[in-house]
């Protein structure tokens, strides 16, 4: 049903700006634009989070060359080997990459005229990430994969990047809400590390309670369900009474929801817990199901956790739009529900790097931190998911992904610079609603941000972006793209392989950046003053009200409209 307002509560709305003066000279189309100006706002009114992290990309590897960014134009990059580590050295392969002899440039995945949309997986399991990180020099990503003799073939495309042009949706995205450029994944490691760290914040170093969870399990996960024993963060929401639900699809359970190796969770013992975890919900793929109901119903919970199909994850070989597509998907079922989307924040990652290359290092503890390294006992760290190849830590932060974080409360085209990992979605749900993330570190709540800094809570702005929409056919996918050969039915029994991509030689060019700057936004801080446009809703408000008095009323309009179900204007 739609929502209406009195005309009592909109002369109430202006009486509370100061100035007495009726609202009954706007009309309706007016006064609802007025409700949805940038107005002043503040964290609890936020009342729905939604989660979508994706698939294996780093943060050079798709937005490098974004503007505003610590990105391919940081005049801080690290030095190795005499060359900046844009510069990738072979090891010794013999590969005949250069100039310089023997080192490897980035490679523009060019998506447009060559075969760049779909490229093969690369290996970042929990070795071979610490190897290519080397301490913190960042300059083994290429030697590091030139090792891993089971997918030498493929080790060049650690240095793939793409460009706006390869990525439209997402850099429309980064240009109308925040992008932070500091986001890390939690552990040097792959999919299953990552993804615990995000609904637990540990993968239990001491090996406690099942862990320590350093591999990503395929074949052999089905032995390892309902053994984990450490809390999860969905069973502290329960336990609080807020609401929460993960939503996926038929294939979404195939690894990334990794309630599924929790005691608890097991619907054997806990069916109400495991419904909320587990019940199919048939999202993606272009096909609405109950996440876009409950959009449209307005029964969202408060927190909620999407998964996206495997083909649609971007997971290499997935193509990158398919990805897009799906997070159009969610942001499109949250936009259609103006009440929804008014108090709603989506945050969009990727669990982890994919063993892409980024140059950033992470930040990370010294040795002996608690919490911060393995330190089990009596558990066989050579044996799958405890197999640490000889390396104990330390766990992370692990290297940048995107993220973007799409809501009223961030239009603006903002980025933002503070350090965070995926223990930061956590922190920011304890900061919204109160309940506290068992099992982080003292050392990474310390070093890591709680989100609130990425908002722009100074001009809450309602409207949704005009953006091209991206699709699930777009012609980079079909032929003479063997992208095609991998439609999403393949993407059951695993992931396929496509043809390798071809390495530029000699090395091109450096990748330049965009020019430009990008605004901070204003986190928590609520400034008035924000300029407002000649000829909008709130300046003909404020000419009758003065400034202050259209922003209250505005406020209180809003507020109304959220809440109101009464007679007609």
């Amino acid at each position: 049903m739609p929502v209406r307002l009195t005309r009592r509560e909109l002369l109430a709305a202006g009486a509370a700006g100061g100035a007495g003066l009726a609202l009954s000279g706007f009309g309706p189309g007016v006064l609802r634009a007025l409700a949805a100006a940038p107005v002043c706002g503040s964290l609890k009114d936020i009342e729905h989070v939604v989660i979508l992290i994706q698939e294996n990309r780093s943060f050079d590897h798709y937005f490098g060359t974004y503007r505003g960014v610590r990105g391919f134009a940081d005049p801080n990059v690290l030095q190795s080997g005499g060359e900046p580590i844009w510069y990738q050295s072979d090891g010794g392969h013999n590969t005949g990459y250069g100039p310089p002899s023997g080192f490897l440039a980035p490679i523009h995945l060019d998506s447009f005229n060559n075969m760049g949309e779909c490229t093969n997986d690369i290996s970042h399991e929990w070795a071979l990430q610490h190897k290519a990180w080397n301490g913190g020099a960042m300059d083994s990503f290429l030697k590091a994969h030139l090792d891993d003799t089971s997918n030498a073939v493929n080790a060049p495309m650690t240095m793939g990047y793409y460009t706006r042009k390869d990525m439209a949706y997402y850099y429309a995205l980064a240009d109308a809400f925040t992008l932070c450029d500091a986001y890390h994944c939690s552990v040097i490691g792959p999919t299953d590390s990552n993804r615990l760290m995000s609904m637990t914040a540990t993968i239990d170093p001491a090996g406690a309670n099942g862990g320590p969870w350093l591999q990503t399990l395929t074949a052999n996960r089905a032995q390892y369900l309902w053994t984990l024993t450490w809390p999860t963060y969905p069973e502290q929401l329960q336990a609080n009474n807020v609401s929460w639900k993960v939503y996926s699809t038929a294939d979404g359970h195939y690894g990334d929801n990794v309630l599924a190796y929790f005691k608890n969770f097991n619907p054997t013992t806990n069916p109400t817990l495991a419904a909320n975890a587990f019940t199919p919900t048939f999202f993606g793929n272009g096909t609405p199901g109950q996440f876009e109901a409950d959009c449209a119903a307005g029964t969202l919970p408060q927190v909620s956790w999407v998964l996206a199909p495997l083909a649609d994850s971007e997971h290499p070989p997935a193509p990158p739009v398919w990805g897009e597509a799906t997070v159009a998907q969610v942001l499109n079922a949250l936009t259609g529900n103006p009440a929804l989307w008014a108090k709603t924040a989506l945050f969009v990652t990727f669990d982890e790097n994919g063993g892409f290359f980024d140059h950033v290092p992470p930040p990370t503890p010294p040795p002996g931190t608690a919490g911060e390294y393995i330190t089990a006992t009596g558990v066989d760290l050579t044996a799958s998911p405890h197999d640490a190849g000889g390396i104990l830590g330390p766990v992370g932060l692990g290297f940048r992904v995107p993220l973007l974080v799409c809501s009223p409360f961030t239009r603006g085209g903002f980025v933002c610079h503070d350090t965070f990992d995926h223990t930061s979605l956590l922190l920011f749900l304890e900061q919204r609603f109160g309940v506290e993330v068992p099992n982080i570190s003292a050392w990474r709540r310390a070093t890591v941000g709680n989100l609130t800094s990425a908002l722009n809570v100074a001009a809450v702005d309602t409207s949704v972006p005009t953006i091209a929409q991206p699709s699930y056919a777009d012609s980079r996918t079909l032929p003479p793209s063997d992208c095609a050969a991998n439609a999403p039915d393949t993407f059951s029994n695993g992931f396929p392989t496509v043809t390798p991509y071809t390495v530029p030689q000699p090395n091109p060019a450096l990748p330049t950046q965009e020019s430009g700057t990008a605004p901070a936004p204003s986190g928590l801080s609520c400034s008035p003053g924000s300029p407002v446009p000649t000829g909008s809703p709130l300046m003909l408000v404020a000419s009758a009200l003065g400034a202050a008095g259209a922003v209250a009323a505005a406020a209180r309009i809003r507020d109304a409209l959220h809440s109101s179900e009464t007679e007609h204007l």
